[in-house]
């Protein structure tokens, strides 16, 4: 009953879970500063390439620039520190940009997106630039951190306790700073979360489809089809995490209705010529919640996306009826749960439009269709074909 469902819930999911992932690539620009080789400092907007580029514009009309490592002192972005950092290997030097994650008597930088096995780098005292990369990170760290000789810390690099991460490099190295210099405050820089909300209309062309697959009667007449569509419009709230990313994550809520029916034409296997019909009629009001990822793919004056995601929905007032002129019919249709849960998904496109100097509204043309269930019976699949504006009000984003 349910393979329909199938292949577009594997697309939904999998775009949903890709959406989780970092993207390591920034795809707009935030405001931030940077800070030229001559120490300059130049305010403006920031996008990271990847850890060897950026571009900056001083405004949104100024002519994008690309700055490589040695151009560059460092630079501020989306609330955290990057600093230029020459890494010597081999008797080869290389410079990348890399982020602050912990500073104090020994900082730790990293890389936003590794190069190999090489993700972070040790910044000592001294103020030399240590690489760690990957299993080589623990020779590293025991080599150049040899001020502490508690017991506790030296076990840290026990080869059975030790794995190269993010995690288990800041925890040894606020372990370290906190041994040889307990009076020096380890600063970690705080990362900002960007969000959206506000409201969401839209305009919405409804339908059903009654029954499942198996029709059952449809010798003498087949009410299992489309019924007439209803035009109705669609309202509700949204909220969307970090919304300047090519990747995002969503939810929505939102209220519709459907009210349509359809004449059933009767056979007469006796008598052919004997025409009747049964006026068959449905309606429904539901709420639904999709949980969305949105990749954005063109990123010009208007930004172009791609949603998709799960739909868990809640079914209120369902009731059908039918009736006969000739038979004098009028009866409801049985459906024993006329408030049920159900679920569908949504798949669409859509467009952020600027409409004046940091403000926007998002337009979305989708489709949206949801299982009507009686218990975990399907009584219909309502479909929906929907243009929504998503106007947001509370935001924290910066572009």
């Amino acid at each position: 009953m349910y393979k329909s469902f199938i292949r577009p819930a594997i697309v939904c999911i999998f775009l949903v879970t890709l959406s989780t992932y970092p993207t390591y690539s920034q795809l707009f620009f935030t405001n931030g500063y940077i800070v030229l080789a001559s120490g300059d400092t130049v305010k403006g907007e920031i996008r990271e390439r990847n850890v060897q580029l950026i571009n900056f514009r001083p405004n949104q009309s100024a002519t994008i620039l690309d700055y490589v490592p040695n151009q560059l002192i460092g630079y501020y972005s989306d609330g955290i520190n990057h600093l230029t950092v020459d890494l010597t290997e081999d008797g080869r030097t290389s410079a990348y940009f890399m982020q602050e994650q912990t500073k104090g008597y020994v900082s730790l930088y990293r890389l936003f997106k590794p190069e190999g096995n090489l993700s972070h780098a040790l910044r000592l005292p001294d103020k030399r630039f240590i690489p760690l990369r990957g299993n080589l990170s623990l020779l590293m760290l025991s080599n150049n951190l040899t001020e502490c000789q508690s017991p506790a810390f030296k076990q840290m690099f026990n080869v059975h306790n030790f794995y190269p991460s993010s995690y288990k490099f800041e925890q040894i190295i606020k372990a370290y700073n906190t041994c040889v210099n307990p009076t020096q405050s380890i600063q970690k820089p705080k990362k900002v979360f960007r969000y959206e909300a506000g409201l969401s209309l839209g305009a919405a062309i409804n339908g059903w489809v009654y029954g499942a697959a198996d029709k059952q009667n449809s010798v003498y007449y087949n009410p299992y089809v489309s019924y007439s569509p209803t035009y109705a419009v669609g309202g509700g709230g949204f909220f969307t995490v970090a919304p300047q990313k090519r990747l995002s994550a969503g939810l929505e809520i939102l209220a519709s209705w459907y009210k349509g029916s359809r004449s059933i034409p009767l056979t007469d296997p006796l008598n052919p010529s004997n025409v009747d019909s049964r006026l068959y009629s449905f309606s429904e009001t539901y709420f639904a919640l999709p949980l969305t990822g949105r990749y954005i793919f063109a990123d010009h004056a208007i930004r172009w996306y791609l949603k998709a995601g799960l739909v868990p929905t809640l079914s209120t007032n369902v009731s059908g009826k039918y009736s006969g002129s000739s038979l004098n019919l009028d009866a409801d249709i049985t459906i024993l749960n006329r408030t049920n849960i159900g679920i569908g998904y949504l798949a669409g496109i859509g467009a952020v439009i600027p409409i004046a100097k940091k403000r926007h509204i998002n337009i979305e043309c989708r489709t949206m269709p949801h299982f009507v269930l009686d218990g975990v019976t399907r009584t219909a699949t309502s479909r929906s074909l929907q243009l929504m504006v998503h106007i947001p009000f509370i935001k924290n984003v910066k572009q």
